[in-house]
């Protein structure tokens, strides 16, 4: 029932109409229509005070409307105050303000736009209610279109209709959006920063025209305050983040110095103690696997391993090679696998290999890099204190093997005094020269490998002297100049002769090895080692004959073929060598001499005519021959008063060896 289906009223009944009307809330067309009911059907001076009233009560309603309005608008900045203090995430904060600002001033759009601090135009952060994705991704420059109006003013600004609007610059790309979401009304206010000024701008928009009022816009200010403030807040509580998180990892920092501080000096009063009571390398490796919680081993310089302790299962089966790092590093291709070489100035004495379960922290990396210094102090003291050994005893295997024969009562008296040469055990001797690297450093080697065996080394006359105690002379042959070499880096070369029980017999020993090392030298095998009986008939035949025999035997096989090629400017005697180094084969020793196979052949018969006779070419004349050719090259580097010399007695060995 309408205010129009009701009777002509009385003034006492349109009050009660009103006041039905307000306690109801009933829209403003309800007042109108009791207006025009009143001023139609109300006679007399009656009706301008009911319609006085009827308008009084309908500007009550409008402020109940208003008031309730402000409410609701007070609640919601209320509750985006709230969210605001709780601190969510920032971007449902956001997007709870632009929907309260849909919902309070009942638009069909809202938007936030932000200024890029970057690139220095406005996009679209937030959009709601649009119909389209062109509107989404707008981009507009600062100053073009409302946004980057408000942004470049900072100031509100609201238009009824947006595409005819001359206070506008408007940019193609964004009319087109705005088009295809058919917006035509649009309102918007600034987003305030104190430091940074307008941020951005906050907007409302509708498919028809409409005029946003002041009220409005103060509304939709307030939403926007509160929107940069979230936004500072974010900025805020990054910056904080990040100092937090700076603060964790300078404290995680300060607690893994802590940990390595510690570990440092747990690492000194480990390592500490067994340098000065000078431990062995082995109590040393097995010290450290336990700090470190692997396995460790400690690997010479000649690969050989020195100690090795711990979970062994972890290590490679074949243990890395030094390299020329200088610090602790990770195996290629071998994780969990780390080796650190051990040195000592320039003096290299091998390395550490650990392995590890797991990565090895980097204090670790330090503790292992200090075990290698330490093990390296150890060596060298150990080999500082076997030098002295080696010293005292080199002076007496000096003295023991001058030219002149020691006095034997007051020898063997200093001999068992310091220990060194007690015959209780059989010795090999052994004498050695090297090439590619200098007498002390193939002495050092020597004394070294000596030190391991129970034996001694020393530098006499030219060369280096060895004793081995219970070695075969045969043995040591072939060892020597391969340990020694891989050692030094040289070309070892060992004369070798034994056993001997007493020094009488060590001095005779002694002339006999470098008898060896002489006969080796100019035969040219170098890098080899022999005993006398090793170097076949030559070295029976030095042993058991004169040097009148020598050169009477020199004299029948290549004299007159010295003779004949002096004369003649010939090859012969080189053409007999190339021919028995081959075999006796005339085209192989062609080859090796380079020349044609016939021209062999000549100077073979060549050499029938100038020696008179066939008989070398049979299997005792070859030999002979043979013999002959090896004894010229040997007499030809080593004088004959030397290679002759009685083995009782100990001359000088010549510098051509």
């Amino acid at each position: 029932m309408t205010v129009a289906d009701m009777g002509v009223p009385g003034p006492d009944e349109v009050v009660a109409r009103l006041l039905r009307l307000l306690a109801a809330e009933a829209p403003a067309e309800a007042f109108d229509q009791l207006a025009d009911l009143v001023e139609a059907r109300l006679p007399g001076e009656a009706r301008d005070d009911v319609l006085a009233a009827i308008g009084r009560a309908r500007r009550v309603r409008e402020l109940l409307a208003r008031r309730k309005q402000r409410e609701k608008e007070a609640h919601a900045l209320i509750e985006t105050a709230r969210d605001l203090a709780s601190l969510r995430d920032v971007d449902s904060v956001l997007d709870a303000i632009v929907h309260r600002a849909r919902q309070l001033l009942g638009t069909d759009a809202t938007f936030l736009a932000l200024r890029d601090p970057v690139v220095g135009d406005v996009y679209m952060r937030i959009t709601l209610g649009t119909v389209s994705q062109a509107i989404e991704s707008v981009r507009q420059p600062v100053g073009s279109g409302v946004g980057g109006r408000i942004i470049a003013t900072g100031e509100p600004f609201a238009t009824p209709d947006y595409l005819n609007d001359p206070r506008i610059q408007r940019n193609p790309a964004v009319t087109d959006a705005v088009v295809e979401d058919g917006l035509v009304s649009i309102a918007g206010v600034p987003l305030r920063h104190v430091r940074d000024g307008v941020i951005g701008a906050l907007f409302v928009a509708n498919r028809y025209e409409r005029t946003f009022d002041q009220a409005e816009i103060d509304l939709l200010a307030s939403l926007a305050d509160h929107a940069a403030i979230v936004i500072e807040n974010a900025r805020l509580f990054a910056e904080a983040e990040a100092a937090a998180e700076r603060l964790r990892e300078a404290n995680a920092e300060l607690a893994r110095q802590g940990s390595a501080l510690e570990r440092a000096g747990a690492v000194h009063e480990l390592l500490m103690p067994l340098a000065l009571r000078q431990a062995d390398v082995g109590e040393l490796v097995e010290r450290v696997a336990e700090m470190l919680g692997g396995a460790l081993a400690a690997v010479a310089a000649d690969g050989a391993v020195l100690a090795a302790t711990g979970d062994t299962a972890l290590l490679p089966d074949a243990l890395p090679a030094a390299s020329d790092e200088l610090a602790a590093h990770e195996v290629p291709g071998s994780p969990g696998t780390w080796t650190v070489p051990i040195r000592a100035g320039e003096e290299h004495f091998g390395h550490l290999v650990l392995a590890v379960p797991g990565p090895l922290p980097d204090h670790d990396v330090r503790v292992l890099e200090r075990a290698a210094q330490t093990a390296a102090l150890l060596l060298l003291m150990e080999r500082q204190i076997a030098q002295a050994e080696q010293r005292v005893r080199g002076e007496l295997l000096d003295e023991l093997l001058a030219e002149r024969e020691p006095d034997w009562a007051a020898f063997e008296r200093r001999a068992r005094r310091s220990g060194a040469l007690v015959f209780r055990r059989p010795f090999t001797v052994a004498v050695l020269s090297a090439s590619g690297v200098t007498r002390r450093q193939l002495a050092r080697a020597a004394a070294d490998h000596a030190t391991q065996h129970g034996g001694l080394a020393a530098e006499h006359t030219q060369h280096v002297v060895v004793l081995l105690p219970d070695v075969d002379p045969t043995e040591a042959a072939r060892r020597l100049p391969a340990e020694l070499g891989r050692v030094t880096g040289g070309v070892v070369t060992a004369g070798v002769a034994g056993p001997a029980t007493s020094a009488e017999e060590v001095r005779a020993r002694h002339r006999e090895a470098a008898r060896c090392l002489q006969l080796l030298l100019a035969l040219d095998r170098t890098g080899e080692g022999a005993s006398r009986t090793e170097l076949g008939v030559l070295g029976l035949v030095l042993d058991g004959t004169s040097p009148a025999r020598v050169r009477a035997l020199l004299a029948q096989n290549v004299g007159p073929l010295e003779r004949y090629d002096t004369e003649h400017n010939a090859l012969l005697i080189e053409t007999l060598e190339g021919y028995f180094a081959a075999g006796q084969n005339p085209r192989a020793a062609a080859t090796a001499l380079r020349v044609h196979p016939n021209t062999v052949y000549q100077r073979l018969d060549r050499v029938d005519r100038v020696l008179g006779h066939r008989r070398w070419r049979s299997p005792d004349g070859a030999l002979a021959m043979q013999l002959a050719l090896q004894l010229r090259r040997v007499l030809a580097r080593i004088p004959a008063e030397e290679l002759f010399a009685s083995p009782g007695s100990c001359p000088p060995l010549s510098a051509t060896a």
